[in-house]
């Protein structure tokens, strides 16, 4: 009987070689990745389904290439506006498209309203990012939302909530009284560690995430820091999304002490290519819309006087596709 190639000892194909995002490293990482991309991109696809896929493919390519922060900014003062919202209804569709993709499935129903922006999320393909955890995967992080009050503690008197995290049975988030709905990201205990107390959870019913345990043993975690997966373990753990009003906003409102490297795009800069890129802690890679930073600081709502070039703006202003054969390179 022939061998099989796996027999022969050759690669395994059966799993992916990306599974190896999933071990945690012995040492965290403190560098970030931030893009950000102009509201008006969604603008350019015609009808809800196209512009739904269009963040979906963003969204998939974003998490691909590691992205810790997506800055989506307004670049157009004419944009229709939303009233629900306070912003143009692109930035809303493209945001609540991005943040319903981001979240794990099994917190969506819990985290994320019904709205008319997000009617075609079915047709989008996952992410599969490292914190999307099946129920049989093991990390020692989970994201989780808090869980409707009114549960018994595990033991008397203790402090702390129960939270989904996407396992069989809740999770018991000590020392922290949390509101319901939050979401939070938990470092679960070692289960060996979990403790088996008297008091049981049998009864509590499926409702919004728990179900009856029939023994006492308790998972428990505490809450941390969003970042804390990325800087203590070395796990990529989703993005987050930051909405600014202004291009100047995306610089002014960074939330680390700045961005120490930024790179933008267009095909009026440099066409030097960056063969390596210089040590950084948060790096921001900018795109522009459909004319170019150019058309960006011309409009009003840019922050920066018109005259202003954009070049100045970055640490280096260059041309991604100094060959393209088409007028336009859409994103």
């Amino acid at each position: 009987e022939a061998e099989t190639p796996a027999a022969k000892g050759s690669v395994n194909t059966s799993k992916p070689s990306a599974l190896k995002m999933m071990r945690p490293r012995k040492s965290g990482r403190s560098e970030t990745l931030s893009v950000a991309l102009p509201a008006s991109i969604v603008e350019n696809a015609q009808g809800g389904e196209l512009k739904a896929l269009l963040v979906g493919q963003m969204a998939r390519a974003l998490t691909i290439y590691g992205v810790d922060e997506v800055v989506i900014f307004e670049d157009r003062s004419d944009a229709p506006s939303s009233d629900e919202d306070g912003i143009s209804n692109g930035m809303a569709f493209f945001a609540r498209n991005l943040q319903y993709l981001e979240t794990p499935q099994y917190l969506r129903k819990q985290l994320v309203p019904v709205h008319k922006d997000l009617k075609w999320v079915g047709l989008l393909a996952p992410l599969d990012a490292p914190h999307h955890l099946r129920k049989h995967e093991h990390l020692p992080y989970r994201e989780g939302v808090v869980l409707q009050k009114g549960w018994p503690a595990p033991t008397e008197d203790e402090k702390g909530c129960w939270v989904n995290c996407g396992l069989p049975e809740p999770v018991w988030l000590r020392g922290k009284e949390i509101a319901s709905d939050v979401r939070v990201t938990v470092r679960l205990e070692d289960a060996e560690a979990a403790s088996t107390t008297s008091g049981s959870l049998r009864g509590r019913g499926r409702g919004r995430g728990g179900r009856g345990r029939g023994s006492g043993e308790v998972q428990r975690g505490v809450a941390v820091e969003p970042s804390e997966p990325r800087t203590k373990s070395g796990l990529y753990w989703g993005f987050q999304t930051r909405l600014a009003k202004s291009l100047k906003a995306v610089f002014e409102e960074c939330p680390f002490e700045r961005y120490d490297l930024t790179i933008g795009t267009s095909e009026r800069g440099e066409i030097l290519g960056l063969g390596r890129l210089p040590k950084f802690q948060h790096l921001l890679v900018a795109f522009g819309g459909l004319g170019g930073f150019e058309e960006v600081i011309a409009d009003e709502r840019s922050g920066y006087d018109a005259a202003t070039d954009p070049a100045s703006l970055f640490t280096r202003y260059v041309n991604i596709c100094p060959r393209q054969k088409s007028r336009t390179i859409r994103h």
